[in-house]
């Protein structure tokens, strides 16, 4: 994990060259893999393990790469749903790290690119049937696109995040994210959209590549969402998720048009399987009840359209709760001011508002707590305080929660980790 760290963060280029010569020099191991590559601003990593979980319940060997981790950097790689031990992971990094060095190009491989080829060593060698396969940043250029055409494409929601990158309009971001669409994809699938440009380029591009593509506009209606479930109908059917979030009935829309995708394709996929992997798809800090007394939830919410949705979510959740409580950290490259506004322009969250602890994430790009702290008091009555770490935060707010109280802690997926082991080792969900 020390040599991953050492590498440059970005080395962005116009080619994947790099990437295609280390896997090369490892015998491309993702050429032995049968994939379902899912790309997009938010919900991709949701619809990613949706996917797998119902792939697994079907009966199947199944890999799934996901970032980033909250816990455990071994999280990113998951074999029936559970992470690879550290020594599988570490005898497959020495196989890349030993090719790497080999290398005259080397110097042009990041940190995404050296875990994107381990994750392929792992799962060609662990002999997955499917693999689901989240990218990281993009798509065009993204590491990950160097596989074979996936069986499935997959376009989640695409929203403005990482503009520097991908570009400053939507139709810009769009067109990066659908370029893991190759000729020979098997289906596209467009999840729902907030942006009807969004849907009109990834059609287009599904056109260009002679693709065909199903895109979701409507078709599901919410029925109910509490703490820890969401229940909706999809094509006139009713499932329960356990990833409960309101934005989570648009993913599980677009993982089921994966699902139906695969089957015509001739994968079996019962009924059951469907509902079954949906109904116990987890993935950690996605509106995810953390405690249940008291009542704790985590969600890693982190650019405007994420914190739009999760808004959205709280606004069906607080009218049960006599007070809301928040802790926020937020990185200073996420446009904090405008990203957080989504959140605070809501008159229910604000009537419930009781408190709020602005923490600095354990990152170099962390939003230092007092200067969080000074942009969120300028967007709320409540009161707002700056504490030095996210587990001291818990402790303080927790010790004068009410049993009508409800603490919702959001933000950078950094602070996720460390707030989810100290609230999870002291209090219980259930």
């Amino acid at each position: 994990i020390e040599k991953i760290y050492a590498l440059p963060r970005f080395n962005r280029g116009e080619t994947l060259e790099p990437v295609r010569a280390l896997l090369r020099a490892l015998h491309d191991p993702q050429d032995a893999l049968r994939f379902v590559h899912v790309a997009g601003t938010n919900g991709k990593g949701s619809i990613s393990t949706m996917v797998a979980a119902v792939l697994q319940a079907a009966g199947q060997r199944v890999g799934l790469y996901t970032s980033p981790y909250i816990n455990d950097f071994c999280e990113r790689f998951r074999i029936q749903d559970i992470p690879v031990n550290a020594t599988r992971f570490a005898r497959a990094a020495k196989r890349v790290f030993d090719a790497l060095h080999k290398l005259p190009c080397a110097h042009q491989l990041s940190q995404f690119d050296v875990v994107t080829a381990i994750g392929f060593v792992i799962f060609a060698e662990e002999g997955c049937d499917t693999v689901v396969l989240e990218c990281g940043l993009g798509g065009r250029l993204d590491a990950t696109n160097v596989i074979p055409p996936p069986a499935v494409a997959v376009i989640g929601n695409i929203g403005f995040d990482h503009t520097d990158l991908l570009g400053d309009s939507i139709s810009a971001i769009t067109t990066e994210k659908c370029g893991i669409v190759k000729r020979g994809t098997g289906a596209m699938i467009c999840a729902p959209q907030d942006y009807p440009e969004a849907t009109r380029v990834a059609e287009s591009y599904a056109v260009k590549m002679g693709v065909p593509c199903v895109t979701i506009q409507n078709g599901y209606t919410i029925e109910k969402c509490v703490l820890g479930a969401l229940e909706f109908t999809y094509r006139g059917k009713h499932y329960t998720s356990s990833l409960a979030a309101a934005y989570q009935a648009k993913n599980a829309a677009a993982a089921l048009e994966t699902v139906f995708a695969l089957r015509a394709q001739g994968s079996s996929i019962p009924d059951a399987a469907i509902e079954y992997g949906l109904s116990h798809a987890f993935i950690p800090a996605r509106l995810e009840l953390a405690s249940l007394f008291p009542h704790v939830l985590l969600d890693g919410a982190h650019n405007p359209d994420g914190i739009r949705a999760l808004r959205d979510s709280i606004e069906r959740l607080v009218p049960q709760f006599e007070r809301l409580y928040c802790i926020i950290g937020m990185l200073e490259d996420k446009s904090p001011k405008d990203t957080l506004a989504n959140f605070f322009a809501s008159p229910i969250l604000q009537e419930k508002l009781a408190g709020i602890m602005a923490v600095t994430p354990n990152s170099p790009r962390a939003c230092p707590a007092e200067q969080l702290s000074s942009l969120l008091a300028d967007m709320t009555k409540a009161p707002v305080i700056p504490c030095p770490s996210a587990q001291e935060a818990a402790g303080r707010v927790i010790s004068q929660m009410q049993g009508k109280d409800l603490l919702l802690c959001f933000g950078s997926l950094y602070m996720m980790g460390e707030l989810r082991g100290a609230i999870m080792k002291r209090y219980t969900r259930r």
